[in-house]
């Protein structure tokens, strides 16, 4: 009540006052809420239903946000708001929300959502205009799509500054009930340090695209062709560091060095901590034991020439390259391959000390040993431990494969140099296969080296003796490869988050320098980049051609022989919320048939089939059943005309009017022709004439016996939506 009484003494004294003037910063926290209050109830156009009000501020080194929320028995409404009452985050909440039926139950909630994703997106549209600054403008970026069951559509984008991209993004949702919104949230020029700079630049998007293709690196190495069943050449993108042009000097900039630093401020101190608890856990775990239980082994006895666990343990104990001396056999597991019947197992080890639990787990041949995979863990050494450098640690790894994997290795080379570690607790190499010159990544054989003591860790392997390759000739530079690569981006211009240094002759700045931050986030102009318009993994090698991978989207559904038919509008709208049928062509006037009609019902129940690209069609018969549409003795009548009568049956029955329409004695209905409705669907006719989806022919006839139409079976599904 209090808080009610102030607002009221204050607000005389606001209407006259700027609600943006710099010294409210300086006014207690009572008549700075007063304001913020003030601000934020004329922008979302809050009443004054509420019985109970909060607001909260939060001072941190960018400026005070504030915490606001009404609520009352049914609603609640919590705000995010700066100073100024700029509004940064909305939620509203009511008990009491309509929600829509769920569409694949039935029982008579078939229907279009109150209102439209078009109308929806206006409700958001003039949410943003009034949420939004001056200088600022919403750019919907991410698409919605209709649905039957929506109860709200939530809209995103990116938010332009002085008409310029930026970093900052809002979402929107809209109830669908009555148009509200009920979620808001937006980033905010106040989330970085200092002020925007102007959008101006001294460079060209030319000149910066130069600039960032110089920091492009590609190599050149074999990848699989699925289409030509071949290996083929590709320059493949390295990674690299972030680059961006700074807009003000022309300059390149290290964007991954920058946020370095702006890391360093949170990770400084943390690299040498260990997980302790982790540790003590491994330290005081117990031994592994045998797992496979009588049955389990039962099962394994069951398969001819399956060695026992201690057989294989006695194999893998041979290859001394494993150093397994004084581990302890724990348990097996065996696999079944379900198309080549070979059987693998699975066996794991541990060796307890001090440091820690050592543990392996070597995969083998189940029949006769053979190493197949393993892996392994190490606890951590104590920093005085000495290690392997790399370079022998790698000459124990490729003296195991040369002895396990022979043939195979031969044909490969290190395919990742490794360095060596002051604090590594095993050595990771893999060798790929190389030919012509060039590396084919897909074979490869992998070894993972104990640091300490050299033993082998790890191994893997994935290899296929039949791969052909391509030639290595008539092959484009690596230069005119990058200059390909480089086209695929379009060279973006806007605002950028960038670290920048909060150096202390910046008064606007000191704020965060004595909150500890030495660099934090600025918004700066730039060149970037940007959003390429499909995955590209590559450039042909010999074309020199990008290789892209095209995005799928959802396929639409529309139709091109509409044009001027009665029906038009409505089997357009259905189209909207994927109601109808895929391909392109409505056939409006084309008889309907069963399987017409079953894909029809399908896909107001949210599941559009189209049988030209493979979907199942045996699937489609299985809902059509467990819907009550078809009977048993339907099925494989995919192209028996429906009638009039028969189309309205089926739609009733799909919608849960069946036990009603089906009893007797009750109904009437007003056709001309009522006295040649069949008994039996009598209550159909009825129904559906009651409903208002069926109103007869141009002399008022069911006509019960005549085969319907597509158009007319979709018309009578959008009146029934309509109602």
């Amino acid at each position: 009540m209090k808080l009610r009484k102030i607002l009221s003494a204050a607000l005389a004294l606001t209407m006259s006052l700027s609600l943006y003037t710099p010294a409210l910063a300086a006014e207690a926290a009572d008549a700075r809420l007063t304001q913020v209050t003030l601000a934020v109830k004329g922008i979302l156009n809050v009443g004054d239903e509420y019985t109970e009000f909060y607001g909260e501020p939060s001072e941190t080194p960018l400026g005070t946000r504030w915490s606001l929320s009404w609520s009352s028995d049914a609603t609640r409404l919590s705000v995010t708001a700066t100073e100024t009452g700029k509004v940064l985050n909305m939620n509203l909440w009511e008990t009491g929300d309509v929600v829509a039926p769920a569409v694949s139950g039935g029982a008579y909630g078939l229907t279009f959502p109150n209102m439209s994703l078009a109308e929806a997106r206006e409700k958001a549209e003039a949410f943003l205009s009034r949420v939004l600054s001056d200088n600022e403008k919403a750019v919907f970026t991410e698409k919605e799509s209709e649905s039957l069951s929506a109860t709200s559509y939530s809209f995103r984008g990116e938010i332009t500054l002085n008409d310029t991209a930026t970093p900052m993004t809002f979402q929107v949702r809209v109830r669908l009930s009555d148009g509200a919104v009920t979620s808001f949230s937006r980033g905010d020029e106040s989330d970085y340090a200092g002020t925007p700079g102007a959008p101006g630049t001294v460079t060209t998007a030319e000149k910066a695209g130069e600039l960032l293709k110089s920091t492009l690196k590609m190599r050149l190495e074999y990848v699989w062709d699925e289409d030509r069943e071949l290996a083929v050449l590709r320059y493949l993108p390295e990674s690299t560091d972030d680059f961006y042009v700074d807009a003000a000097t022309g300059a390149l900039i290290n964007l991954t060095e920058l946020r370095s630093r702006l890391n360093q401020q949170y990770t400084a101190g943390m690299g040498n901590l260990k997980n302790e608890a982790m540790e003590d856990a491994m330290l005081f775990a117990p031994e592994a034991g045998a797992t496979l239980t009588e049955t389990e082994l039962a099962g394994v006895a069951k398969l001819e020439d399956v060695l026992t666990k201690e057989a294989l343990d006695s194999k893998i104990r041979a290859w001394s390259e494993l150093g397994l001396t004084g581990f302890t056999l724990g348990s097996a597991s065996y696999s079944v391959d379900r198309e080549t019947g070979e059987v693998t197992a699975r066996i794991s080890y541990a060796k307890n000390t001090e440091e820690g639990i050592y543990r392996r787990y070597v995969t083998v041949d189940g029949k006769t040993g053979e190493l197949l995979s393993m892996s392994g863990y190490r606890p951590w050494q104590a920093e005085d431990t000495d290690i392997l450098s790399a370079a022998a640690a790698q000459k124990k790894g490729e003296a195991f494969l040369q002895k396990l994997w022979g043939g195979q290795f031969g044909k490969t080379a290190l395919y990742t140099p490794v360095s060596d570690g002051e604090k590594v607790t095993s050595y990771n190499f893999t060798f790929a296969q190389k030919a012509n010159g060039y590396f084919y990544p897909a074979n490869s054989i992998s070894v993972q080296v104990d640091a300490v003591n050299g033993s082998v860790m790890g191994f893997s392997k994935d290899f296929d003796d039949d791969v052909k390759f391509d030639d290595a000739q008539g092959l484009i530079s690596l230069e005119a490869a990058i200059d390909a690569w480089a086209g695929t981006f379009p060279v973006d211009f806007g605002y950028m988050a960038i670290p920048v240094e909060l150096n202390l002759d910046q008064p606007e700045f000191m704020p965060l320098r004595n909150a500890g931050y030495t660099y934090y986030n600025a918004l700066k102009p730039g060149y970037a980049y940007g959003e390429r318009d499909a995955w590209y993994t590559g450039v042909d090698a010999k074309t020199g051609e990008p290789v892209a991978t095209p995005r799928t989207e959802a396929k639409a559904m529309t139709y091109d022989d509409l044009q001027g038919h009665w029906a038009q509008a409505a089997l357009e709208e259905l189209a909207r919320y994927q109601v109808g049928w895929l391909g392109g062509k409505a056939q409006p006037d084309k008889a309907l048939t069963q399987l017409d009609y079953v894909m029809l019902l399908a896909s107001a129940d949210g599941y559009a089939i189209d049988l030209e690209q493979g979907d199942d069609i045996e699937w489609l018969y299985s809902y059509a059943l467990r819907r009550g549409i078809l009977t048993e003795a339907d099925k494989g009548k995919d192209n028996r005309p429906i009638t009039r009568s028969e189309m309205v049956k089926m739609l009733l029955n799909s919608l849960g009017y069946g036990p009603v329409a089906q009893l007797p004695g009750i109904f009437r209905c007003d056709f001309a022709d009522a006295s040649a409705i069949p008994t039996p669907d009598l209550g159909y006719a009825a129904i559906a004439q009651g409903l208002g989806i069926v109103k007869g022919d141009d002399n008022g006839n069911f006509a019960p016996g005549r085969f319907a139409t597509r158009c007319e079976a979709a018309y009578m599904l959008w009146l029934y939506m309509k109602r």
